[in-house]
């Protein structure tokens, strides 16, 4: 929700340093992955409470959109941290680059608990023991990144 407050002009892609467009590319990742993690707990939340079907539907909708929000914002940072190399701070390098990785473990943990209960058409017990596994095995991935965002947000406590 916009403050009120002036910004300032953006820079144009040409005045930019790597170090800038480094920046700013891990700002987006945070700020990203934060979202998305705020609607998968949202999703949780209201599954909790018995919310109704249409409901949940549009907000997994939602979740969805934050997932292919954070894969885009994970691929800029890639594209990003492959031309600022070396243009950062140790301590702000390794926390955006552990958010990544934690953003990458994430989506395909994700992607592969959508695809296992999409592909899943017999419920045997051990279809269901591996997608159970799986789903851990995201829950444990989005916690991974959450600590992530809670170490970046240390260092960057103005990118949000």
């Amino acid at each position: 929700m916009p403050s009120g407050k002036p910004r300032a002009p953006r820079s144009t892609p040409t005045d930019r340093s790597p170090s800038t467009i480094l920046v700013e590319a891990a700002d987006a990742l945070f700020r990203s992955a934060i979202e998305a993690c705020r609607q998968h707990e949202r999703v949780a939340r209201c599954s909790d409470r018995g919310c109704s079907d249409d409901e949940l539907k549009e907000l997994a909708e939602l979740c969805d959109l934050g997932h292919r929000h954070l894969a885009v914002r994970t691929a800029a940072w890639e594209k990003a941290a492959g031309e600022g190399r070396g243009e950062s701070a140790d301590a702000f390098w390794h926390a955006a680059n552990a958010l990544w990785h934690a953003s990458r473990e994430y989506a395909r943990r994700h992607h592969s608990c959508d695809k296992m209960t999409t592909s899943v058409s017999r419920r045997s017990s051990d279809a269901l023991g591996a997608l159970t596994l799986e789903y851990e095995l995201e829950a444990s991935a989005l916690l991974a990144l959450r600590h992530a965002v809670a170490d970046y947000r240390k260092l960057r406590v103005d990118a949000e």
